[in-house]
């Protein structure tokens, strides 16, 4: 099994300040798609961390 990929199984809370409107947002969506709002947070965040580590690769390296 791939390290880098984060097991959904376990689980931690982190209690995070969203803006109801945007909250409203992801709800709307996630209801059209058929998933959890949980499930499209940790996608989003995994995906997020993702691209910060690969612009991070692209940068020189002095």
């Amino acid at each position: 099994m791939n390290s880098d990929i984060p097991d959904p199984t376990e689980n931690a809370c982190i209690c995070a300040e969203i803006p109801k409107a945007l909250y409203a947002r992801v709800e709307d969506y996630c209801r059209s798609k058929g998933i959890q709002p949980s499930e499209f947070i940790f996608d989003a965040i995994s995906e997020k961390l993702l691209s910060i580590h690969r612009e991070r690769r692209r940068k020189p390296r002095l």
